[in-house]
Parts: C-alpha cells; sequence; structure tokens
C-alpha cells in the first residue's frame, strides 16, 4: 500500500517550524494601516510638493489604534517614531522598532489634506502570548 503524496508545501512549512521554532501571526504589531509609499504620481494627483515624502494612508481598519486617533485614508505619515521616513517600509521599521523596545505607543506625524501637520500618539498592540495561533495550519 503506497502512502499520499504530501504537497512540498506543507512539508517545507514543517520543516521551518521544526529548525527555526514557532513562528507567531503577528510578529509586526498591526496599528490598523495599510500604506504605500508617496509617489511622483501620487503627490501629483494630491497636489502636494515634489518635496512631500512619507507613507500615504489608503486604509484604515475601524476600531483600531489608528482609527480611534483619528487617522483617515488620504492622510500622508510624514515622521514615525521621531524620525522622517520616506517609505511605506521605513513607517513599518519604525513601528516594530518600538515595539522591540516594548514601547506602548510610537508617535506619528501626520499631514492631512489640507496639508497641515499633526503629531498622534497611536498604541502598539501587544505581541501574542503563548498559546497564540501559528501562521501554519495544522492537520485537517
Amino acid at each position: 500500500m503506497s502512502r499520499p503524496a504530501r504537497p512540498i508545501g506543507t512539508l517545507i512549512a514543517v520543516f521551518l517550524v521544526l529548525v527555526c521554532g514557532s513562528v507567531w501571526a503577528q510578529d509586526t504589531p498591526r496599528i490598523g494601516l495599510k500604506i504605500r509609499t508617496l509617489t511622483a504620481e501620487l503627490r501629483k494627483q494630491r497636489g502636494l510638493a515634489a518635496d512631500v515624502k512619507g507613507a500615504l494612508v489608503t486604509a484604515v481598519n475601524p476600531g483600531s489604534a489608528a482609527h480611534e486617533k483619528g487617522i483617515v485614508v488620504g492622510d500622508i505619515i510624514v515622521e514615525a517614531g521621531g524620525k522622517s521616513i520616506a517609505t511605506a517600509k521605513e513607517v513599518a521599521s519604525q513601528i516594530a522598532a518600538a515595539a522591540g523596545s516594548h514601547a506602548e505607543t510610537i508617535l506619528l506625524r501626520v499631514m492631512d489634506s489640507k496639508g497641515d501637520p499633526r503629531d498622534v500618539a497611536v498604541a502598539i498592540p501587544k505581541r501574542p502570548t503563548e498559546g497564540s495561533p501559528l501562521i501554519l495550519p495544522g492537520p485537517k
């Protein structure tokens, strides 16, 4: 009798869990935003100066920390953690760094659609604890 073939993806996933240990479903804290790097095209669409750099907010999760602080679609994050940022990746890195230092909040400087900046302290969710679900599903 032959054994049913296992998909290679499942075998790789099992190997990674055994070799690397548990992988948490939420490695980088989420504050409830979807952002993208502000490109020349996006600056032009929004009538922004060519020197404006940052990350454009494209979605805000209802009930999230960012939503509760009044961040809305169309806002532009120009600073995160006290550092000027130019890309969405830099925002994510600053949030991860703040979480890694056990900060409870991260300070974001956000520019609204009128170009008015404001500082917003957004809560950083805690990392999952033992017993949280893994990324990799178990057998069914």
